[in-house]
């Protein structure tokens, strides 16, 4: 049985994103992260002209309070203006009781409204300081990422040893699953981590000739 805030969502995202695809067929690629009295969250990855496209959905029950809804309409407002990561707000609209955000990542956003940011060649005196300067750094956000992946599954087990039930995301979980699943997000850290180890596994084959 389809849940009933995927078709209001479904309807959401037709009249939002002017898609042409049934309600009963959208609602079904709509997947639930949260739910809760009056809030929940939602993801939902649609084909554009630019590749598969993440959504994040947020939606509320406005019939007793809207202080949620003016708190996160302001919270990613605030995000976008001073450029920092996080969704990025596409569209908004209030039907009856009912209210929705639409978000993507910033990267997303940018492809969807046009907005390209070329880079300017780097000089040789920047080239040496990326190769001599950043791989330290790197080092050491990745041991941090990894550190902090750690913390997250040791957290997720001892949840699911309480006999928790399914999870649910949190609103800073579902953002980074977001994040995730734009094809841009990591693609550098990807290609540099491939380019690193290709590398390093040749250097080790030309020793042992």
């Amino acid at each position: 049985m389809t849940d009933p805030w995927n078709l209001k969502i479904a309807d959401f995202l037709i009249q939002a994103l002017d898609l042409t695809d049934t309600r009963a067929d959208l609602a079904e690629t709509v997947v639930p992260l949260k739910r809760d009295q009056e809030t929940g969250t939602s993801i939902v990855e649609l084909q554009s002209t630019i590749g598969p496209t993440p959504f994040l959905v947020y939606h509320y029950v406005i019939g007793a309070s809207r202080s949620r809804l003016d708190s996160d309409l302001a919270t990613l407002e605030k995000s976008a203006k001073l450029d920092t990561p996080g969704p990025r707000i596409v569209a908004h609209a209030e039907a009856g009781d009912d209210a929705f955000i639409l978000a993507t990542t910033p990267t997303v956003q940018r492809a969807m409204t046009g907005d390209t940011r070329p880079t300017a060649p780097k000089s040789a005196m920047a080239i040496e300081r990326a190769r001599t300067r950043v791989p330290d750094r790197l080092a050491d956000k990745l041991r941090e990422a990894n550190k902090l992946a750690g913390d997250w599954l040791a957290a997720l087990a001892d949840e699911q040893e309480r006999g928790s039930g399914q999870l649910e995301l949190s609103d800073q979980e579902a953002a980074l699953a977001l994040f995730l699943l734009d094809e841009g997000s990591i693609q550098d850290l990807l290609q540099a981590l491939n380019v690193l180890m290709s590398a390093a596994r040749h250097s080790a084959a030309e020793s042992l000739m």
